[in-house]
């Protein structure tokens, strides 16, 4: 019997503790806030991570809350249409509402313990996984020279609203500013970055919709009105992101999701990733493969995280607005 330290209990760690072996492994979850799981709003989920949900029987209690996500268009601030999406296969679904999916398919022995690991060496474990976040306590033990997070200049908002006309969904790129809306359910998930020098964490949600407003200030009234609307527990969050990872495992230390490769959320990516990472590990500790699991996953994560962090310079630039 392996005995298998999950340090983390968002969506990365509950994924793995799912898809492992109960009759070969024992596992433990430790999680510092796990009254977390009732926070948040949308997440995009890929067809791959959809696959991976329904491997461990998650998606089946996910489906009635998923959306899918409709053909949309990338505009400027302004409104004017700069291009079409076409259907993705993607959903969009609360967090609460995977969280909840995930926790319901742990098999019985696992074991969540609330406890916060600030030493991942103590930890009685074969394995030790850090499913952490990008505050990871175990990446600095897989990459020491880049064990720390790494603060954009980039703050974001998150919310919901009641009710949005399918036809302005979409993203809206421009100077300084990015704003989406996405159906979800009878209402829509939305959310805005912006570069921002408010600090420390936490933010203030009321200080930073009030910069949110002026940048945003002249571009389409939907933007107007969600911001005004702006509910005052709507999520206010620096964006952190790791820095490049050269590996993703080291003696018996492994990270996954966010700590291995957290990224701006231009891609859409965080959650499937995460989802994607523990269950095709969860398949490498079985058959003992793991060094082919970071072969496989090291580079797409990697030129993900690349990738996003690209898009947001460009959807910040202004160039789209400037287009006619």
């Amino acid at each position: 019997m392996t005995r298998i330290a999950v340090v983390g209990g968002g969506i990365a760690g509950l994924s793995l503790a799912a898809a492992l072996d109960p009759d070969a492994t024992e596992t433990t979850v430790y999680e510092s806030q796990p009254e977390r799981s009732a926070l948040g709003a949308g997440l995009v989920i890929w067809p791959a991570a959809l696959r991976a949900l329904t491997r461990i029987g998650a998606w089946d209690l996910l489906r009635a809350d998923a959306t899918p996500v409709p053909p949309a268009a990338i505009r400027a601030l302004s409104g004017r249409i700069l291009l079409r999406t076409r259907e993705t296969g993607m959903v969009i679904v609360p967090r609460p509402a995977l969280l909840a999916a995930l926790h319901a398919v742990l098999p019985d022995s696992v074991q969540v313990v609330a406890r916060e690991v600030t030493d991942a060496r103590a930890l009685d474990a074969d394995i030790v996984v850090g499913a952490d976040g990008v505050r990871s306590v175990v990446r600095g033990l897989v990459a020491p020279r880049v064990a720390e997070r790494r603060a954009t200049p980039y703050a974001a908002l998150r919310g919901t609203r009641s009710t949005v006309p399918v036809e302005v969904a979409g993203e809206y790129w421009g100077r300084g500013g990015l704003f989406g809306i996405v159906p979800m359910g009878a209402g829509a998930y939305w959310f805005t970055t912006h570069r921002s020098g408010l600090g420390p964490e936490p933010l203030d949600a009321g200080a930073l919709i009030g910069e949110a407003q002026a940048v945003f200030a002249g571009a389409a009234p939907v933007i107007a009105e969600t911001l005004a609307a702006a509910a005052p527990d709507t999520l206010a969050t620096r964006l952190w992101i790791t820095p490049p990872l050269p590996r993703y495992r080291r003696d018996r230390y492994v990270v996954i999701g966010d700590a291995a490769h957290a990224m701006t959320p231009n891609l859409g990516r965080g959650a499937c990733d995460a989802i994607v990472d523990a269950v095709t590990l969860a398949g490498a500790l079985r058959t003992g493969h793991v060094a082919a699991w970071e072969a496989r996953r090291l580079p797409v994560t990697q030129a993900a995280r690349a990738l996003s962090g690209g898009i947001m310079r460009m959807a910040l630039s202004g160039i789209p607005s400037r287009r006619r």
